[in-house]
This record gives structure tokens, C-alpha cells and sequence, in this order.
């Protein structure tokens, strides 16, 4: 793959840490030319990282006078503010739409000529959370992660005859500092694969959507929960034994 994929540009925005880190490392690794950008710098191998906001629109030009030929093969969102509260704040529903749902829309709309350009291809990092789940503490997560996916069908139809695909990869509990702990990470009997994902899982299924492998492949949610959003909540404390029916999970 990686030799398919040499000199064509990346912008990942999260480059820093969790799922946009590990999705900057492996494009990279695999040939890309990939600018991340952050609010915070960070030492990613073979990443050239813009510090700034990632919803600035002269970050992003920044960002995009560093690829190649201003013409870019794939967009990732990955930026992003976790559930959080208090869930009556008019300031924490204002950061977090900034952040979580307008800054991937200015992303796409100042990078559009490039990707054009490219006929590149767009992942949206979304959640099980508003699409599947509603958010007890972050009804403002919720929404926003609920509109990325919008926002990417309704791109997915702009970009269509110019050959762009958006798309979104929608993560269920996954092992990085975005995720408040509730369970351990190996014990997660809300899982039925029985643990948390990870960013490299994450990351793997990104790469996937910006294969040409899957050039068929757009306005598409991918999830990537471990099972979690297909789990009855009467079988969430169950655990299943490989021979026969559920069991009890002790503890």
C-alpha cells in the first residue's frame, strides 16, 4: 500500500494525541505526505505538525501550503473536546459545537479545492454517541457528533462528480485519554468483544476508507465499537462462554 500511496498529501487534524496521532504515524508510515495540525506541537515520526486551531481557516492554509502541490489525497478530522459537562451551559454547548462539529465543516469547506484537485477522500471521526447513544452528561457531544454525520452525506453528494468521498468512522469506548475510564479497559462488560478498542484500530479502519480499495465508499458510517452499539442493555452485564448461552459475568 505504501508504495501506491507515495507523495500524495494528508492533513490530519488531532494530530497530537489518541486516534489522530495514530492515524498520522500510520499514514505516514505507509508514504504519505502528512501535515498534521493541533493546538498543541507534538513529535510525530514523519509528521509535520501545524500548531493552531484546527476549525482557523489560516491554519488550515497553513497547513495546506505545506502538501504537495496544494493538492490533497485525504482530509482527516480527528479534533475533537470529549463528553463533558454541565450539560445546561450555554458556553460548554458553544465550545463544544465549535469544535466538535463547525471547525470539521470549516476543514472541509477551506479544503475543498484540494481535495477536488486530489480527488481525494475525507474521514470524519464521529461516535457512537449521538448517532447511536444519547449522552447523559453531554447533550452538546451528542449533537455534535449527530451532525458530523450529516455534514458527511451531504458532502459525500457535493463531492460525488468530482470524484471526493467523505465519510465517517464512528468509534465506540476506546482506549485513550479522550475516554473517561468507567470499566477497566479489558473488563468491559458493556462490550461483547469484552474490552476497549484502541487509537491503531481506529486508525486501521481510517486508512481503510482512504484506500482506493474502497473507492465505492461514500456517505458511509463505519463503526468501530467492539459490538457495543448492537448490545441489548438487559445483556450488558452478561458475558458469553463460546459454548452455549450467556452466562453471569461475576464482579
Amino acid at each position: 500500500m505504501g508504495r501506491r500511496l507515495m507523495q500524495r498529501s494528508a492533513i490530519v487534524t488531532g494530530a497530537a494525541a489518541g486516534i489522530g496521532r495514530s492515524t498520522a504515524a500510520r499514514l505516514a508510515a505507509d508514504g504519505w505526505r502528512v501535515v498534521g495540525v493541533d493546538r498543541q506541537s507534538a513529535e510525530v515520526d514523519g509528521v509535520d505538525i501545524v500548531v493552531g486551531d484546527a476549525g482557523n481557516a489560516s491554519v488550515l492554509l497553513a497547513a495546506l501550503e505545506r502538501c504537495e502541490d496544494r493538492s490533497l489525497g485525504a482530509l482527516v478530522c480527528s479534533a475533537g473536546i470529549p463528553p463533558s459537562g454541565p450539560w445546561d451551559s450555554r458556553a460548554h454547548w458553544d465550545e463544544v459545537i465549535a469544535v466538535d462539529l463547525s471547525a470539521p465543516y470549516e476543514a472541509l469547506r477551506v479544503c475543498w479545492p484540494a481535495l477536488v484537485a486530489g480527488a481525494g477522500s475525507v474521514v470524519l471521526v464521529g461516535s457512537i454517541v449521538g448517532a447511536v447513544e444519547g449522552s447523559l452528561r453531554s447533550p452538546a457531544y451528542a449533537a455534535a457528533k449527530a451532525g458530523i454525520e450529516g455534514l458527511a452525506r451531504s458532502f459525500a453528494i457535493i463531492g460525488a462528480p468530482d470524484g471526493v468521498r467523505v465519510n465517517v468512522v464512528a468509534p465506540g469506548a476506546i482506549a485513550t485519554d479522550f475516554d473517561e475510564r468507567l470499566l477497566p479497559a479489558a473488563e468491559r462488560t458493556d462490550v461483547p468483544l469484552g474490552r476497549m478498542g484502541t487509537a491503531e484500530e481506529v486508525a486501521a479502519v481510517i486508512e481503510a476508507l482512504l484506500d482506493a480499495a474502497t473507492s465505492y465508499v461514500t456517505g458511509a458510517i463505519w463503526t468501530v465499537d467492539g459490538g457495543r452499539s448492537v448490545l441489548a442493555a438487559a445483556d450488558a452485564g452478561r458475558a458469553p462462554s463460546g459454548d452455549g448461552p450467556p452466562r453471569e459475568r461475576n464482579g
